[in-house]
């Protein structure tokens, strides 16, 4: 079921909460961008958030009128259901955990369609938690001599599962495919947040999750639309030539989970409306 909308009530415009955080660093995650991305964004009543990952966007920002978060990653998808409906049984499975590359390979090989869906969830986030970049497809353990690990146990897990469960109380959670979604939640009143996959790394997210005509039919079908988007991408030729009728703002951030100096490691991303953006 859609969320419905209150005719009497306002559109509005969120701010940017530097307090926000995700769960989770995400391959591609927009981290670095929230703040910009928060304060592009137009008067809304629906705020939907297309490809969802870590949605370091969401968490950002302050809570609109209607919210929607979508993935097509079904164990990412069970995840925020379970951050959102059964928090205290998801820390209830960490109580006796340990950060341990062992650990790590069992549950990397661990078939996710025979377990609970509180263990599935505690295995993916186990997972994204103790990966290298947070990685999803093919992920490596990450181990450093110096930087403590990013998974949180104890009473530190504890008050990072209630955080994200009081923010996600309202957020209706989606796991359906991006054309789908935006056919579905499109109206006058809909900002649209799309954050797909990085131009020439598709691959980087699993296999057939986005293909390179992916990026045509998401313009095609943003061409039509009746609400807003806000769109990022990594900015490169092809990207600029595919949008080329909408309107262009370009930002410099780190992206390159592989650089292997500062000049690789800064790349440009260019963010794509089809509004223009107040100077």
């Amino acid at each position: 079921m859609s969320p419905t909308t209150n005719p009497n009530q306002e559109l509005s415009k969120p701010s940017y909460n530097a307090s926000g955080r995700s769960f989770s660093g995400w391959l591609g995650g927009k981290s670095q961008l929230a703040r910009t991305i928060i304060e592009m964004m137009p008067e809304h009543k629906h705020y939907c958030e297309v490809f969802g990952g870590a949605g370091w966007v969401l968490f950002k920002k302050s809570p609109s009128i209607l919210e929607t978060i979508n993935d097509v990653n079904g164990d990412l998808i069970n995840l925020y259901r379970v951050f959102k409906y059964h928090p205290d049984a998801l820390e209830k499975e960490f109580e006796t955990q340990l950060l341990s590359r062992d650990e790590f390979e069992r549950l990397k090989a661990e078939c996710s369609k025979s377990l609970t869906d509180i263990q599935r969830a505690a295995r993916f986030y186990y997972l994204l938690r103790t990966c290298f970049g947070a990685k999803i497809a093919e992920p490596n353990y990450f181990s450093h001599v110096e930087r403590q690990p990013h998974l949180k146990l104890g009473d530190d897990l504890k008050t990072v599962l209630s955080k994200i469960h009081q923010r996600l109380q309202k957020v209706n959670i989606e796991n359906r495919n991006y054309d789908v979604l935006i056919q579905r939640m499109d109206r006058p009143e809909t900002l649209f947040y799309l954050d797909p996959p990085y131009y020439n790394c598709e691959k980087y997210y699993g296999k057939d999750i986005f293909s390179r005509d992916d990026f045509l039919k998401l313009r095609d079908l943003l061409k039509d639309i009746k609400g807003k988007f806000i769109l990022s991408l990594n900015d490169v030729p092809e990207v600029r030539e595919i949008f080329a009728d909408f309107y262009f703002t370009t930002r410099q951030i780190r992206w390159s989970l592989n650089a292997k100096s500062e000049s690789e490691n800064n790349g440009k991303e260019i963010i794509i409306t089809n509004f223009e953006i107040p100077d």
